[in-house]
């Protein structure tokens, strides 16, 4: 009997939208059948734009046309013709078929664009890097529901939980010493938690493999070190995921070790959100993990946006579900931007341009040609005129034979000949090119710039030190959970004062979630207690720079932070045995302001847990 082969569904199978002049190629047919996609054949009565309109956003892999021009000319075509082919989808490829490679270096060319001569085999290469892009920019592609688990498999059940609980953030891996020095001399549970953008912003090595690699790598590490500090420290250090949407992430967190997920779905609507956190918790149960669900959107800013849980849609929630604990919004807020899935778009478009920014960046190159032209087009200059067989014999030296990134002579060599060569009166041309060539890798490294501070962007101000917390709605909250096994858990606990801490563990809160209000005291303590050249937070009177940034100041403050972090605490993990007096300090400060209010619940308060 042969065993079944898994294939993609028809629905997945991504269109190629190829013109007839290429498809009636032989070469290039063959090269195209090999690839396995649904094509679809433009013509003259049924253009690549009618086509694209026609099928699905996203569903279509790439187009394929003929290059009808060579050169110079060959760059300003495919230009043009790139940005008319993508009005409906920025990341669609885009594939120029060319009998001789020297019609068009493909160097020259924009991002997931490239061309198709004979004896390509790097096309597969160039679809795979399509969806790949598309995956992390487009968060739907990569959120759908997973695959059933294997018929028979077994499925460990959660681990039972008991009594209030702090549950603090971790935005360096150091910070988990002190939370194992607190778990150890209160004999308690602490949970230490870390959310996929905390991850790759603050944790991760590199991103070079891709957001969701990177995060997974830290996920293995923090489970590596959490159980080496169990083990020494006689705790009981719990390792939970925060704020995941994303099915790659939770999976990743599970499969690492992880004691609990949270499942973030609180940004869809009720129904969505249901939906979604069935499908997570289905994953989650397979590693026998806690799973946490949130229904209420918890703002960011506070005191701009309010959209507290509502009891009803609470009470949906829960019924619909299969949750351990529950996460609401009671007016409490966060001081930091879970967004990792716009954090994946901004490293994609990142990526984009990088790709093309290598080396003499020839595509910024062809772009400063094609504006030259078009200035010199302006002023009246026919084609044929010497300046635009300059501009145009510039081009072909630029690209000139060869192959790879490195191919060709030096822009600078280019340059510096022509000046050499050409006529003192058309000097003033060639210094032009050089300033549009300038000018676009400049317009790139500040779009770059700018995403990077759309990542790290300022943490919001705000009016007050605490929330004001509906304790009324946390009551009617917990009054629904009464009796079924499942808790509450309360996200921006730093948010939230001391009295209010003691009377959420009064009224059954599970566990506070503490985030960016322990990283402040950590800096602090570190701060006073290492002193360093570069202070982890800039103050503009005594560090004039602090003013006047490099960067956009949330990149420049997480710069210096980080920088001041791997410095500081670079042999953190042997201090185990004899921790410095700061962290000592810092577990003090821990224990009475965040764990100690916890612990006022009386034992017959104690929601319980679930097996």
């Amino acid at each position: 009997m042969r065993e079944a082969v898994a294939r993609p569904r028809r629905a997945e199978v991504q269109h190629a939208v190829v013109a007839a002049e290429v498809w009636h190629t032989p070469w290039a047919r063959a090269l195209l059948e090999r690839l396995g996609l649904r094509t679809v054949i433009a013509d003259e009565r049924l253009s690549c734009e009618r086509v694209l309109e026609t099928l699905a956003a996203q569903s279509v892999a790439f187009v394929c046309e003929e290059l009808p021009v060579s050169g110079l000319a060959a760059t300003a075509w495919a230009a043009r013709r790139t940005e008319a082919l993508r009005r409906g989808d920025p990341l669609l490829g885009v594939v120029f078929m060319v009998e001789d490679r020297r019609a068009l270096d493909p160097r020259a060319l924009g991002p997931l664009v490239r061309t198709l001569a004979p004896g390509d085999t790097d096309l597969p290469g160039f679809v795979a890097e399509v969806r790949r892009v598309r995956h992390e920019y487009h968060w739907e592609l990569r959120n759908r529901r997973p695959a059933a688990p294997p018929a028979g498999e077994a499925v460990a059940p959660p681990a039972r939980w008991s009594g209030a609980v702090p549950n603090f953030n971790v935005k360096h891996p150091s910070m988990l010493l002190p939370y194992a020095l607190l778990s150890a001399r209160t004999g308690r549970e602490v949970y230490c938690e870390i959310s996929p953008q905390e991850a790759l912003l603050f944790v991760a090595d590199s991103v070079g493999r891709g957001p969701a690699a990177a995060v997974g790598e830290v996920f293995r590490a923090l489970r590596q070190d959490v159980d080496r500090l169990n083990t020494v420290a006689g705790s009981r250090l719990r390792l939970h995921l925060d704020h995941a949407d994303d099915y790659e992430v939770i999976q990743a967190a599970c499969e690492a070790g992880f004691d609990s997920v949270m499942v973030d779905g609180s940004g869809r609507t009720l129904q969505q959100n249901v939906v979604f956190t069935n499908a997570a918790t289905e994953l989650a149960r397979r590693h026998g993990v806690l799973v946490e669900g949130e229904i209420g959107s918890i703002d960011g800013a506070g005191l701009r946006k309010w959209n507290k849980t509502t009891p009803g849609d609470f009470a949906r929630f829960v019924e619909q579900t299969d949750l351990d604990l529950v996460g609401a919004h009671i007016g409490q807020f966060h001081s930091f931007d879970y967004g990792f899935a716009a954090t994946r778009r901004a490293l994609a478009d990142v990526g984009l341009m990088d790709d093309r920014a290598t080396g003499d960046d020839l595509h910024a190159f062809a772009e400063a040609c094609a504006r030259v032209e078009r200035r010199l087009a302006d002023a009246g200059l026919p084609g044929y005129a010497a300046e635009h067989r300059l501009v145009a014999a510039l081009a072909r030296r630029a690209v000139a034979a060869g192959d790879g990134q490195e191919a060709g002579p030096r822009l600078e060599t280019v340059f510096r000949e022509a000046r050499e060569r050409v006529p003192a009166y058309q000097r003033p041309l060639i210094d032009l090119l050089e300033r549009e060539w300038l000018e676009c890798r400049l317009a790139k490294s500040r779009r770059k710039s700018e995403l990077w501070d759309e990542v790290f962007a300022t943490e919001p101000a705000r009016e007050h030190r605490y929330a004001t917390v509906d304790h009324g709605l946390v009551h009617a909250l917990t009054t629904t959970l009464a009796g079924s096994g499942r808790a509450l858990v309360v996200h921006g606990g730093s948010s939230v004062s001391r009295t209010d801490l003691a009377t959420l563990a009064a009224q059954g809160v599970a566990r506070v979630n503490f985030g960016s209000g322990v990283y402040t005291d950590y800096l602090d303590a570190l701060g006073a207690h290492l002193p360093g050249d570069l202070d982890p937070v800039a103050d503009p009177v005594a560090d004039p720079s602090a003013d006047n940034p490099p960067v956009g100041e949330g990149t420049w403050k997480h710069v210096r932070r980080m920088s001041y972090l791997a410095e500081a605490t670079r042999d953190w993990r042997s201090w185990t045995h004899a921790p410095p007096s700061f962290v000592d300090t810092f577990v003090s400060r821990l224990e009475r302001r965040y764990a100690a209010p916890l612990r006022d619940r009386t034992p017959r308060e104690a929601p319980g847990g679930r097996s």
